[in-house]
């Protein structure tokens, strides 16, 4: 007898009758994002670049004296100090800047780990109907309980499983809420400083797979089913930024077109 879907947390692979879905979060993996040029970023850094956004603004003429200077004075001490390396020191050199980018993402692992832990406990426990003190939260997702105080009616779920049989991916879709206009929405935790384009796209994948199969568990037991299931916007909460905060994306029907064009697009490509 087949089991129909199950998540497999050990491997991280969503499963339907035994076989791997596509992952919903993989599939945009096949774009450029803003991400990439932080990466170099983190790149140029190493070989003593004080401040790459400074970079951009050299390009466009908008960088000011004071900015120019830093910039040029940064270069000529690490190059000064280049000039004494050997080549294995070099070598090294080189491979931190390879890797920068991945250390920096696993410095942060934890922390991202632990705020969307705490989201998730209090979400459920607004589903619950418990947990109605902001003390029982770290200061680090104040911003986001205040949101939600001001802004939700109910969440609907936390950390629901979904899939899509007709486009054969799967996912986990952070939460879903109904705000006190009766708007309903999908929500998605990111640890970037802002949202992006993509980020929408990704929520709006898993709103076709809501919409066909509604939320589950791990093991493929149905924790709510939408009759039809009307989401208006999406959210993608970033912790990344100075203030976190939530940004909204008002267009559904495009956002399926073109999580779906980037399905299509990652469905073509060789893979590993």
């Amino acid at each position: 007898m087949t089991n129909r879907y199950r998540f497999d947390a050990e491997n991280h692979v969503h499963l339907l009758d035994g076989r791997p879905l596509v992952g919903t979060s993989r599939v945009g993996s096949v774009l450029a994002k803003p991400l990439t040029w932080w990466a170099s970023g983190l790149a140029v850094q190493t070989f003593g670049c004080p401040d790459p956004k400074v970079l951009t603004k050299i390009k466009n003429r908008k960088a000011t004296k004071e900015e120019i200077e830093t910039h040029r004075n940064g270069l000529s001490q690490f190059l000064t100090t280049l000039r004494e390396f050997t080549p294995e020191q070099y070598e090294v050199l080189i491979d931190k800047a390879y890797r920068a980018h991945q250390t920096t993402l696993k410095d942060k692992a934890a922390t991202g780990t632990d705020i969307h832990a705490e989201c998730e406990r209090y979400i459920k426990a607004r589903i619950a109907g418990s947990g109605d003190s902001a003390t029982d939260y770290s200061p680090q997702i104040m911003p986001f309980v205040k949101w939600s105080y001001e802004n939700t009616k109910r969440w609907l779920w936390s950390e629901g499983h979904c899939y899509s049989e007709k486009h054969w991916i799967g996912g986990i879709c952070d939460a879903g809420y109904e705000k006190l206009d009766g708007t309903f929405g999908i929500l998605d935790f990111k640890s970037t400083k802002e949202a992006y384009v993509p980020q929408f796209w990704q929520c709006a994948g898993y709103d076709i797979q809501i919409s066909e199969n509604g939320v589950l568990d791990k093991d493929g037991n149905e924790i709510i089913r939408f009759c039809p299931w009307n989401a208006s916007e999406y959210c993608i909460f970033a912790f990344g930024g100075e203030t976190p905060k939530p940004y909204f994306f008002s267009d559904p029907k495009g956002a399926k077109e073109a999580f779906l064009a980037t399905l299509l697009i990652y469905n073509k490509l060789p893979q590993e």
